[in-house]
């Protein structure tokens, strides 16, 4: 049995972080049921890479796969009543909207408690449902940018954002984590409770160490670039002949391994590589030896060596490289799912950590394919269905 087997879910969510949590989810075994705007649907399924199909994007199909859709006017009386049968049904509502956009449709939390006490409801926001940003929007370049994050990946020209939606991301994964504690409670007490994540706290959670060295030294912290945490240059990113090597001898062996296997025993006696208050203090003239040795090796030849003797090292790869390693593959990290009009399977990145039991291939849904069935389950009959649908209320 998959954890989360049983666990239903109705999810309002759209865009990136309230998939996120809602896909994984359902990647632990929950029925999600994606309630979508009639006829448009999510607006992430209008997205850059189109599948060549109508209202399917391959972005929108990543974080998608093994759920369910069902079309509703929120804004219809008949609309809302087939919501209010689904939550009637539910354990748990995820919603990205605006602080207060839910409590105008008429599913606030007052109404929630009232109908069904013990339902979980998540809520995802730029900034929170408190607080003097409450109303404001944002995107995750947005709170990339307000939270330090972009300026700790600054570069000479200014700051940078990191080029993937990691603050959508880890938003959403901080709702899975906050949705198991409140189904847990809600198990011993029977009560439900209302989970508030942040885009801008979740991005302040991904930089609290800094936010810690800041309150302790009074100092802003500054952005590590390509060197590691510990800011020796045995552990950073260097051209090689042929791509990029990462490498990460930051303990004292590693470095000593490092200087065998690049032809240089003789400087583990140099006082510059003698511990690592040496290391950093002679950064400048330990990477200029790097960048010189690094250049006659090549990154594919350079990995193994290295981490055959040791030291953590990585050639740099790109997405097209790391996806056939064959260590995706032993992991089973890639579900291959299906994309209705397709006939090859779609490669989905799997919940991130290895289970025991192995999972069905998830659909990615077409918008509102599940409208019908998601209804008879309800009670509606085939009369009732086409009604609604007539009326625009599905």
């Amino acid at each position: 049995m998959t954890p989360l087997a049983g666990i239903r879910v109705v999810d309002f969510s759209h865009a990136i972080s309230g998939p996120t949590c809602t896909q994984m989810l359902a990647q632990l075994g929950a029925e999600v049921i994606k309630i979508e705007p009639p006829r448009v649907g999510d607006a992430f399924r209008h997205y850059t890479e189109h599948a060549g199909l109508p209202l399917m994007s391959i972005p929108f199909a990543a974080i998608n796969a093994g759920k369910r859709s069902l079309t509703a006017d929120l804004k219809s009386e008949e609309g809302r009543e087939i919501v209010w049968k689904l939550i009637d049904r539910a354990d748990v509502l995820v919603e990205n909207f605006r602080p207060g956009v839910l409590e105008r449709l008429g599913f606030g939390r007052a109404a929630l408690d009232a109908r069904k006490p013990g339902l979980v409801s998540v809520s995802v926001s730029g900034f929170g449902q408190t607080g003097p940003l409450r109303d404001w929007g944002a995107y995750d370049h947005i709170a990339q940018a307000m939270s330090g994050l972009s300026m700790l990946n600054a570069e000479g020209d200014g700051p940078r954002k990191l080029g993937m939606p990691i603050v959508d991301s880890f938003s959403g994964y901080l709702a899975v984590i906050a949705v198991l504690a409140a189904l847990r409670s809600r198990d011993a007490t029977g009560k439900g409770e209302h989970v508030d994540v942040a885009m801008l706290d979740a991005a302040l959670k991904l930089v609290a160490t800094s936010v810690t060295i800041h309150s302790h030294t009074g100092e802003v912290p500054k952005g590590t670039g390509n060197r590691g945490y510990r800011l020796v240059a045995t552990a950073e990113f260097y051209p090689t002949g042929d791509g990029w090597i990462a490498l990460g001898a930051n303990q004292q062996h590693h470095v000593e391994a490092l200087l065998r296997v690049l032809g240089h025993p003789e400087l583990i006696a140099d006082p510059r590589f003698a511990d690592h208050a040496a290391r950093v203090r002679h950064y400048d003239a330990v990477r200029a030896w790097l960048v010189e040795v690094l250049a006659g090796e090549t990154a594919a030849d350079l990995e193994p060596r290295l981490t055959a003797a040791g030291v953590p090292a990585a050639m740099i790869r790109d997405i097209g490289q790391i996806a056939v390693h064959p260590q995706l593959a032993a992991r089973g990290l890639l579900q291959e799912a299906i994309l209705p009009g397709f006939d090859a399977p779609l490669a989905v990145v799997g919940p991130g950590f290895a289970v025991d039991r192995p999972a069905a291939p998830p659909v990615v849904p077409t918008l509102g394919g599940d409208t019908d069935a998601v209804l008879a389950e309800l009670g509606y009959d085939a009369g009732a269905i086409a009604r609604l649908r007539a009326a625009g209320s599905i």
